[in-house]
């Protein structure tokens, strides 16, 4: 439970670092400071009432900064004007792997694989249970790279993760994870792992403090694998053996 929490507050430290808003707050306070600077060296010398107005300051500035705080989060500033944040799924490029509950997919509704269910089209599902992509599951039917960089095929954007960290191959059916020399390492079950190893279902991946867990589905059958002709000749079989007995 202390450990959720704690993956809980950090991402959410992440994400107000990349939507800027402590980069915000920290200008709105030092504009704050900067007019009651000019406020008490200017005012006396035009014989007005400066605490009066610093006390005004100080009040309007206490009541904007919840404000300004969830402007922060909506909006930033950038060299070309004021533009709205996006979520960090809105930022994949187009090599990206789409989540298979992205919103987009789904009717605008994310939808999430409960820990035991598989997505039917694949035989090997990747589900992020901590980190950015918390809550959201991947197909996986070829080679999958991951990473912090926003070209990888599934981004993990976070600084303990290396711009390309890990590599998911299928071998014959067989899910396999290989370390691409990242800085903090992968572990897999609780262990560091080094080379190439083969995962099996219900197997953890973690990045630092972020974990990945890989389901297989044992229902799925290979597409073109025949199974279609071979129950309608057990079915035409069965019609002649019938057959022969009248």
């Amino acid at each position: 439970m202390g450990h959720s929490r704690e993956s809980t507050a950090l991402a959410l430290y992440r994400e107000l670092r990349r939507r800027k808003v402590f980069q915000t707050c920290f200008l709105y306070l030092f504009a704050v400071w900067g007019s009651l600077q000019i406020v008490d060296v200017l005012f006396p010398l035009l014989d007005l009432d400066g605490d009066r107005i610093s006390r005004i300051i100080v009040v309007v500035t206490m009541a904007g900064f919840p404000l300004t705080l969830a402007l922060a989060w909506f909006f930033q500033i950038t060299p070309n004007g004021i533009v709205r944040s996006t979520p960090f799924v809105e930022r994949r490029v187009l090599s990206n792997v789409p989540p298979l509950n992205d919103r987009r997919h789904t009717g605008g509704q994310l939808r999430y694989f409960r820990k035991s269910e598989v997505a039917p089209d694949f035989e090997w599902t990747l589900a992020a249970e901590t980190g950015p992509l918390a809550g959201l599951s991947f197909g996986v039917d070829r080679s999958l790279v991951l990473g912090r960089s926003l070209q990888c095929d599934i981004a993990v954007v976070s600084p303990h993760v290396s711009r390309q960290h890990a590599r998911l191959d299928l071998d014959a059916g067989q899910l396999m994870l290989e370390d691409l020399g990242s800085a903090n390492g992968t572990v897999v079950n609780g262990r560091p792992m080094t080379g190439r190893c083969a995962l099996q279902n219900q197997d953890e991946i973690r990045f630092h403090d972020i974990i990945f867990r890989v389901s297989r589905n044992s229902a799925w059958v290979p597409p073109g694998t025949g199974l279609d002709d071979t129950t309608t000749i057990e079915s035409t079989g069965s019609r002649d053996n019938t057959g022969g007995a009248h």
